[in-house]
C-alpha cells in the first residue's frame, strides 16, 4: 500500500458492522470497509480522503450504521481518534485541528476537482435507479481514483471482486462496457479520454501496446 492510506484498520470494518442496519448487505459491508480504511490517510483530513463533507458523512453513517453513535463513534467527523491506539499509523488527526482549504495533502482541489467531477459524471450517467447508493459510491470511488494504488486497495475493500460487485449493482451499464476485464481505474480513464478524443496511449490498439500488461494484468 502507498503511504497515503496505510493499512492497520481492517478490524474496524468488522467492528462497525456490528452496529449496521444490515449485516448481510454487501453495500453496507463495502461502505464499512471504506469508512474505516480512509481514516488511515495520514496527510489529509478525513472528509477530504473520503470525498464527502461532514453532513454527508453523518447522513450515511446515521442511515447505515444507526447504532454506532451510541457506541461512541462520531457520525459526521473523523473516526481515527477512536482507533489510533489500535492503528500502526497512530498520531494526531488532521480533522481535530481544523481544515485548511488550501492544503489537503495529495487531495488538492485545484489539481483534482475537475477530474473527480468528470469521474462522478461518468459513474452517474451509467447509474441504475435514483437512490442514495449510486451517488455515495460515485463520490467515494472518484476520490479514490486520485491515488496511485489499485482502486480496490485505495478504497480499503477486501478484493477486486468486491469493487466489481459495487459496480455491477449500481452502474451495470458501465460494467458491461468493460467486456475485456481491463483494470477498473484504467478503464474509467480510457472512457474519459474517448469522450474528449484525447488519447495518452500512442498504440493503435491495446493488443499491440507495449504497456498492455499495465492495463490488463491481474490486480494482486
Amino acid at each position: 500500500m502507498a503511504a497515503i492510506c496505510q493499512t492497520g484498520l481492517d478490524w474496524g470494518s468488522e467492528w462497525l458492522m456490528r452496529y449496521s442496519a444490515g449485516r448481510d448487505d454487501p453495500d453496507i459491508r463495502a461502505l464499512a470497509c471504506i469508512l474505516t480504511h480512509r481514516c488511515s490517510c495520514p496527510d489529509t483530513a478525513y472528509r477530504r480522503a473520503l470525498g464527502l463533507d461532514s453532513e454527508e458523512i453523518e447522513a450515511i453513517t446515521t442511515r447505515y450504521f444507526p447504532a454506532a453513535e451510541a457506541a461512541g463513534w462520531p457520525m459526521g467527523g473523523c473516526w481515527r481518534r477512536h482507533t489510533s491506539e489500535f492503528s500502526p499509523a497512530g498520531g494526531s488527526c488532521r480533522d481535530m485541528v481544523g481544515d485548511d482549504d488550501t492544503a489537503h495533502g495529495r487531495f488538492s482541489r485545484s489539481l483534482m476537482e475537475q477530474e473527480e467531477q468528470d469521474l462522478c459524471r461518468l459513474f452517474l450517467n451509467h447509474a441504475t435507479g435514483k437512490g442514495l447508493w449510486p451517488v455515495v459510491f460515485a463520490r467515494l470511488i472518484a476520490r479514490a481514483c486520485m491515488e496511485p494504488e489499485h482502486l480496490w486497495m485505495s478504497l480499503g475493500l477486501e478484493n477486486r471482486d468486491q469493487l466489481t460487485g459495487i459496480l455491477e449493482r449500481h452502474f451495470p451499464a458501465l460494467t458491461a462496457r468493460n467486456d475485456r476485464d481491463m483494470r477498473w481505474k484504467k478503464f474509467f480513464y480510457k472512457l474519459l479520454c474517448d469522450e474528449e478524443k484525447v488519447w495518452t496511449c500512442t498504440a493503435s490498439s491495446c493488443e499491440i501496446c507495449p504497456h498492455h500488461g499495465e492495463c490488463y494484468a491481474p490486480e494482486v
